[in-house]
Parts: C-alpha cells; sequence; structure tokens
C-alpha cells in the first residue's frame, strides 16, 4: 500500500486549484448546494461526478462544473458507499471522537473508488479501508489541515468558504490518489 504524503496532497490541491479556480468554486458550490437541498443523499454521487471532474482535468482534458453530474452515471454505488461509509465514520463518534476521526478519511477513500470504476460500494469500503488502516495518523494529520484550510473561508463571515472549500475537495482527492498508489500525485506548477 501506498504511504501519504501530506504536502504532496496539499501542494496538488492547490496547484489544481489554481489552473481552474472558478470552475472549482462553482462545482463545489453545485455539489454543496444540491447536496443539502436534498438532505446530504445526492452529495455521494455528485462528489463522485467531481472526482471524475478533477481526473479528467488532470489528463488535459476539457472539464465543466456540469461535469459534477457524471456521478450519477454511479448513482446507486456512490449513494451507497456515502452512506455506509458515514454511518461507520458515525458510530466511531459514538464510541468516542477519536476513531469518528480516524475514520472519517474513509468517505472519500470509498467515493474515490466509486469513481475510479467499482461498482460494489461494499467493496469500494473495504478497498478504503485497507488504505487507509497503514496511514490511519497521516490521513487524520491531512484531514484536519484540509479541514483548517477550508475552514479559514467561515471566518469571513462565511462567503470565504466559497473560496476556501474547492481546496478541502481537492484535498481530499489527491489525499484518496496517494493512497489508492496512483504515482501522479503532483501537477505541474
Amino acid at each position: 500500500m501506498a504511504t501519504l504524503n501530506i504536502g504532496d496532497c496539499l501542494g496538488a490541491a492547490w496547484a489544481q486549484y489554481r489552473k481552474n479556480m472558478l470552475t472549482h468554486i462553482v462545482a463545489t458550490v453545485l455539489v454543496t448546494a444540491i447536496g443539502n437541498l436534498f438532505f446530504g443523499l445526492l452529495t455521494g454521487p455528485l462528489l463522485v461526478g467531481y472526482m471524475r471532474m478533477m481526473r479528467a482535468e488532470e489528463a488535459g482534458q476539457p472539464v465543466s462544473f456540469t461535469d459534477v453530474f457524471r456521478g450519477f452515471d454511479d448513482f446507486g454505488p456512490a449513494l451507497l458507499a456515502a452512506v455506509l461509509a458515514g454511518i461507520l465514520v458515525a458510530v466511531g463518534f459514538c464510541f468516542c471522537v477519536l476513531p469518528g476521526l480516524l475514520l472519517l478519511p474513509l468517505v472519500p477513500l470509498a467515493l474515490h473508488e466509486v469513481a475510479e470504476g467499482e461498482k460494489d460500494a461494499i467493496q469500494a469500503i473495504k478497498t478504503a479501508w485497507g488504505q487507509l488502516r497503514p496511514n490511519l495518523f497521516m490521513a487524520l494529520i491531512c484531514s484536519f489541515l484540509i479541514s483548517v484550510f477550508a475552514g479559514i473561508g467561515a471566518l469571513l463571515c462565511g462567503v470565504g468558504i466559497v473560496l476556501t472549500l474547492p481546496l478541502a475537495y481537492l484535498g481530499a482527492y489527491h489525499m484518496a490518489r496517494q493512497m489508492a498508489g496512483d504515482p501522479r500525485v503532483v501537477i505541474a506548477l
């Protein structure tokens, strides 16, 4: 299994964000607004679409913020992976805060597996757990830093979150890619 390099994840997220800032901002607003409008149920499929958009952008393909809807191609697995991984995280928080925090990266990891073509939500979660287990501490630190960067935007009466939340999504995507063993983690600046 691949080891997690936090600097590479954050650097790749920042580089990709700078490359196409407006598209990432609009895509993030769509994912967040539509996800919240439907009580979080559509967040999994929308994040899968967003991850596919990020991958296409890295491959040099033209992308649009509407690409977030490409996750509906695998609606069932994306929804189920998000809900089941979310339940596991919630159970972790019930036992104590630390188990929940340690399991938190399971959600983007499972959704990344679906975005990469896994059609079985249970298998996506099992694979995500296999990737997370050897990297628990580093994934916790990476998730914490990603959350801090996203939260900085909330300090400006919440308006700045529109600019910083895309970095959280990009950071989670690059963390998942790196933990999945993808060698193309850092984007050329």
